[in-house]
């Protein structure tokens, strides 16, 4: 199914999954994970429950525990690219059946918030002094990043409101490339209405609003502020039940 990508022009998920030699690079885990081209082409599956559970190996596999593999950079290459499809407007949950026993029921988002958090996760990833994984995968991952600032920044101004919030969270953990700094002027607004909100990702916003030297004092007055909590955007600690 081919789509139109932000600029108009066609693209075609099956095209862009024959750009990478996925022999070549290796994910966690690959005797009992689904390979990467095919937990990539599920994410665009016309059953919401297949793409839920592609989400999940996506988190598992391509960055379990927090972890960049060689497949990291190709794989997020590729959910920029298809973040404008038509299918990732599925509600999802990437949880399997149990996985949330208390709750009345699984908590189910917009595939492409989910997408967009796990972009935004792995690049805060990327950020740390001393992120896991070989130097090379973090390297070609950080690569990428002009690439992934113009994919999600259309996505800024999405009719869904929890799509904007996703879009913005995920963009400023790229916003420490000095390529795309110049975009920080341009947003400061926005990240100090999400910092001064109450969504999952107002942790995020204040952190970054420090790292431009402002000060957050007025945002940290609640103390009890959880920290992100987004289950879907953070990498499995624990082997991943495939």
């Amino acid at each position: 199914m081919s789509m139109k990508s932000q600029d108009g022009r066609s693209v075609d998920p099956e095209e862009l999954l024959l750009r990478t030699d996925w022999s070549s690079v290796e994910h966690c885990c690959p005797n009992v994970a689904p390979a990467t081209p095919l937990i990539l082409r599920q994410l665009l599956d016309n059953n919401a429950g297949n793409q839920g559970a592609a989400l999940r190996d996506l988190q598992q596999a391509i960055t379990h525990q927090n972890t960049f593999y060689s497949a990291t950079a190709p794989a997020a290459s590729f959910v920029a690219a298809i973040l404008g499809h038509p299918r990732t407007l599925a509600i999802v949950t990437d949880q399997r059946p149990g996985d949330a026993p208390h709750s009345a029921e699984e908590p189910r988002f917009f595939l492409r918030v989910g997408l967009l958090d796990w972009l935004g996760s792995t690049a805060e990833d990327a950020n740390e002094d001393s992120p896991d994984g070989c130097d090379a995968d973090i390297k070609a991952f950080r690569a990428l990043w002009p690439t992934l600032f113009d994919a999600i920044h259309p996505l800024l101004a999405d009719r869904e409101p929890e799509i904007r919030k996703a879009a913005l969270a995920a963009v400023l953990p790229l916003l420490a490339s000095p390529e795309l700094a110049h975009h920080i002027e341009a947003l400061r607004k926005d990240v100090r209405a999400l910092a001064a909100g109450s969504s999952p990702y107002r942790r995020r916003a204040i952190d970054t609003l420090a790292s431009w030297r402002e000060d957050v004092t007025l945002f940290q007055l609640d103390t009890d502020m959880p920290a992100d909590n987004h289950v879907h955007a953070e990498g499995y600690a624990d082997d991943p039940p495939f």
